[in-house]
């Protein structure tokens, strides 16, 4: 009956025309309104889009979205949360969906926003997807330490692998194997760090064993020295070792026998003098440890002082490393001077038990 009306009053003027224009047009969209036309309806289900998502794996592997790393097993990612927040048919006819995703695998969880793009083509559609955001977290720790940070007897010697998945840090104990002159408390740290990209050591944050070098202070005999054959430095008396500084301090003696033909004995006695030469010293020196390439540990100490001839004797010693490993055996280079000259002699010499 409106309807009609209104084309009734469109013959009489214009503006009863104009009027009936827009009622035309008020009643038109109520109709479209209740006829459920009032927008485009979205035709491609959600689970679809999930499963076409989900196929773009290895080109987000492969983007770089989603991480590998040569410190964990890369298996495949899976597709484990996606929310689809907002679907709607734009202007030109595609279907858009925007969403958050989870894709996850055994070492890694990645999160990231994506806009699912599915355009028209005849009857059918075609999608493109765009991410943005992505954010990655390790689940767990490392596997392999391909930059070689620890050596082969620390990889015999590993004691636990700790993840911390808040801190983002792996840390992998390792037990510190002692030499006879070393005590130990506690395990050797190796921290690893990831960083939302990759892995890395994060050696700032590394933590060492406690290493007592007190098995070292004891008294060292050369037991077959003959001092008719010469001898040479017969004993050496470590009385301490200071821990926090390693100042070693030792009381030595030197032994020339009396029929050695040693250019030292000659040197030290008078040609009447039908006796041993014997010189003793107090001698100090700064003890330090290094690890060698065999894995093993080391110690060395150049230790200086007046001797009894009122004269300078330095001493050398060392012990563990390559070839030197036999329990209770220090190695020992020494010299004394005499008013003309400095005589050198070398050996070893081992712990009084």
């Amino acid at each position: 009956m409106e309807v009609v009306m209104q084309m009734k009053r469109l013959k009489m003027n214009h503006a009863s025309w104009l009027r009936a224009t827009v009622a035309i047009a008020f009643a038109a969209c109520a109709l479209a309104a209740l006829a459920g036309c009032a927008s485009p309806k979205v035709e491609v289900e959600q689970s679809q889009v999930q499963s076409d998502f989900e196929a773009t794996e290895e080109s987000l592997v492969s983007d770089g979205v989603l991480v590998q790393s040569p410190y964990v097993d890369n298996d495949d990612y899976a597709l484990t949360a996606f929310d689809v927040s907002d679907s709607h048919v734009a202007d030109d006819g595609a279907n858009v969906f925007n969403a958050k995703a989870t894709f996850e695998n055994s070492a890694f969880r990645t999160t990231m926003d994506v806009v699912a793009t599915y355009a028209k083509d005849g009857d059918s559609y075609v999608p493109n997807f765009e991410t943005s955001n992505a954010s990655t977290k390790a689940v767990s720790g490392i596997v392999y330490d391909p930059q070689g940070t620890l050596s082969s007897s620390d990889l015999k010697n590993i004691q636990g692998i700790d993840f911390d998945e808040d801190a983002q840090t792996c840390t992998v104990s390792v037990a510190y194997e002692p030499e006879w002159f070393e005590s130990v408390q506690g395990d050797v740290k190796y921290v690893y760090r990831f960083d939302g990209a990759s892995w890395a050591p994060d050696a700032s944050a590394n933590s060492s064993a406690a290493v007592s070098y007190s098995p070292l202070v004891a008294t060292y005999d050369q037991f077959d020295a003959d001092t008719d054959e010469g001898g040479c430095l017969t004993k050496i008396d470590i009385v301490s070792l200071d821990e926090k500084t390693g100042e070693v301090t030792a009381n030595v003696t030197w032994t020339r026998g009396k029929h050695s033909n040693h250019a030292a004995a000659a040197a030290l006695r008078s040609v009447t003098d039908d006796t041993d030469v014997t010189i003793d010293a107090t001698v100090k020196g700064t003890l330090y440890s290094a690890p060698t390439e065999a894995g093993t540990h080391r110690v060395t100490a150049t230790l200086t002082g007046t001797a009894s001839n009122g004269k300078p004797m330095v001493v050398g010693i060392s012990s563990g490393g390559d070839g030197y490993t036999e329990n209770g055996m220090i190695v020992y280079n020494a010299s004394v001077q005499t008013d003309d000259a400095s005589y050198t002699c070398g050996s070893t010499i081992s712990k009084k038990i």
